[in-house]
């Protein structure tokens, strides 16, 4: 049971409700004219996936319609089932938060949480040495983030407050130690590859050597802890 005294912050209930309608919906169309279309597209072989047009323009049977429309209807509701699955859930209460995404949940506790922000489309919390214990993306709008976590007692700030900090990361400087230079080559593939299990991995690695990164597209800038 929920705690009364928790707020979710998740997809927006407009999107969701947006999502839960129209791609049901549309899966549905493509399906329903999918057997009139077939026979064209499978003619013009600049079309791809010519296999799935050949296969439904073979069939003449009067239910094959009914069929390709409910397996259009089935995708949709697929493609909404892995939307509401890979979005972000935060679970905001006074004790910590609990985070959901891809299935995995994680938690903080409300003390390894001093300072948060919206950097981006990210959602970010600081630890008291500046570490970035979240940084992870949300669907849910800056003002309703910040109404959930400053209703709960946290810090919310406009913006990062190290923003000042950060460096661009360029390989081989002497600026940085060789290991934390070795970690964020490793990074940079894995930012290369988007492999974001292994780039939040390896930003972690850089946490224990006292370097804080983020990115911009594919560039990756760095910053030293602050510890207060």
């Amino acid at each position: 049971m929920k705690d009364k005294s928790e707020s979710v912050l998740w997809l927006p209930t407009a999107d969701r409700v947006f999502l839960a309608v129209v791609a049901p919906a549309v899966g549905g169309a493509v399906g329903f004219f999918l057997p009139r279309w077939a026979p064209w597209a499978a003619s013009q072989k600049w079309i791809p996936f010519q296999g799935v047009f050949e296969f439904v323009a073979s069939w003449s049977h009067w239910w094959v319609q009914y069929l390709t429309t409910g397996i259009g209807v089935a995708l949709g509701a697929a493609f909404v089932a892995f939307a509401f699955h890979d979005s972000l859930r935060v679970v905001v209460s006074a004790s910590g938060l609990r985070l959901t995404e891809e299935g995995r949940t994680t938690s903080v506790a409300r003390a390894d949480a001093s300072t948060v922000f919206v950097d981006g489309k990210e959602l970010v919390v600081l630890d008291a040495a500046s570490r970035q214990v979240v940084r992870a993306p949300i669907e849910e709008k800056e003002p309703a983030v910040e109404r959930v976590f400053v209703e709960h007692g946290y810090s919310f700030v406009e913006g990062d407050p190290y923003e000042s900090l950060y460096q661009r990361w360029i390989p081989g400087s002497p600026t940085l130690p060789a290991e934390v230079d070795a970690v964020m080559r490793a990074r940079e593939m894995a930012l290369q590859k988007k492999s974001r299990e292994d780039a939040s991995e390896l930003r972690e690695a850089l946490d224990r050597l006292g370097i804080v990164v983020r990115e911009r597209k594919s560039t990756q800038y760095w910053r030293p802890l602050v510890r207060g």
